[in-house]
């Protein structure tokens, strides 16, 4: 389910939930998974709705959802934002990037970095990471080459936000956070 809002004129910035990976560690689907309820990919949604985003899209193709598919199939995270950065250059001066897998992701250190200038990353984790659509290279192989091709700045995350910033990729982390 893409989301879109009548009023993107009015915004300058979109949510996007990176959910094109293989969850190969996982054995199924991650954006699937049941978490509290509903799908994670919803979960997701909903968080990146909290922090203020109106239009969210989802990166990938998420069975029952509408996303953007990826050029090539699992072929990354960073040839994924690469491709929705240029093909939002014209609606969006910024997306906000969050992966499907991190579900304890505090809705302010997503605000947070939506309120400073730029493009911005957490300094020791390269995503959630709202970057700027304009001025990026065509090809990039890393998260990390595509925030440094942005000319995004590590900024210092809150303690009180680190415990929500890992990433889910395997069933005996997802037990853990389950319980």
């Amino acid at each position: 389910m893409t989301t879109k809002s009548t009023h993107t004129a009015s915004m300058n910035f979109a949510g996007i939930v990176l959910a094109g990976g293989q969850s190969s560690r996982m054995g199924t689907s991650k954006a699937l998974l049941d978490y509290h309820g509903k799908p994670l990919i919803e979960h997701m949604i909903n968080l990146l709705r909290q922090a203020g985003c109106v239009d969210v899209h989802i990166s990938g193709d998420v069975p029952g959802y509408r996303g953007i598919p990826d050029a090539v199939r699992h072929d990354g995270p960073a040839r994924a934002m690469l491709a929705l950065l240029r093909h939002f250059k014209d609606h969006y001066e910024r997306l906000l990037f969050v992966p499907v897998d991190m579900p304890l992701i505090a809705v302010n250190s997503l605000r947070h970095l939506m309120s400073q200038n730029g493009s911005v990353f957490y300094n020791a984790y390269p995503l959630p990471a709202c970057l700027n659509t304009m001025g990026i290279s065509p090809s990039c192989d890393s998260v990390r080459e595509v925030l440094a091709s942005a000319a995004a700045k590590g900024i210092d995350l809150p303690q009180e936000w680190a415990g929500g910033m890992a990433n889910i990729n395997t069933k005996k982390e997802w037990e853990n956070i389950e319980s």
